[in-house]
């Protein structure tokens, strides 16, 4: 099975960040063999911390040329969003609009021509990379568990670093995730 189209960017990002190898265990299941972490792996991790967007605003951007204002540049507010036609849409009141260019990882919409500042939505899929390596990096942590520290002829190999490493690493990843990281806030209350 391979991964959409709109995905490698997103998995070979994920992989970069979780130090994932395509083939770095191999579990054998009823469905067969599953191989850790294979782009598919890595899409399933990614599929977990999705969020769907339906028609949700674009920010319309101002810039100039030649002292006029034109409008060729829009802004999801979203970061890592999944490519291609069939999964995001650009959408103004008479259906679905072209002639535009979309940095995906950072959720900028570029025209080739001046939309006017008329209004513009946009469908589709936007996931939290932060998220996804820390889940990765947990799933390491439990395959490495099972390893065992070890000694002989006065060299020692403790296996038991790699699962505390793997576990300090997820940590990182999830405190970078808007979604999954902790904040703390101090409240005062003044009806006291």
């Amino acid at each position: 099975m391979a991964i959409r189209t709109g995905m490698q960017t997103l998995v070979d990002t994920v992989r970069g960040y979780a130090s994932a190898g395509i083939s770095e265990w191999s579990i054998v299941g009823d469905a067969g063999t599953i191989s850790y972490w294979s782009d598919v792996e890595i899409q399933r991790v990614l599929d977990r911390h999705k969020t769907e967007y339906i028609h949700a605003d674009l920010d319309i951007v101002e810039s100039y040329t030649g002292g006029a204002i034109v409008y060729k540049q829009y802004r999801t507010n979203v970061l890592n969003i999944e490519s291609g036609t069939d999964v995001f849409k650009v959408e103004d009141t008479a259906g679905t609009v072209s002639g535009y260019t979309a940095d995906y990882a950072r959720g900028i919409i570029t025209f080739s021509d001046d939309q006017a500042g008329k209004s513009l939505w946009w469908s589709g899929y936007a996931y939290d990379i932060n998220a996804s390596a820390a889940d990765i990096w947990r799933m390491k942590a439990a395959h490495a568990a099972e390893l065992v520290d070890w000694s002989t002829d006065g060299h020692s190999i403790k296996h038991s670093q790699t699962a505390e490493a793997c576990l300090k690493m997820a940590n990182f990843y999830q405190n970078r995730s808007p979604d999954e990281s902790v904040f703390v806030t101090k409240l005062t209350r003044d009806d006291v």
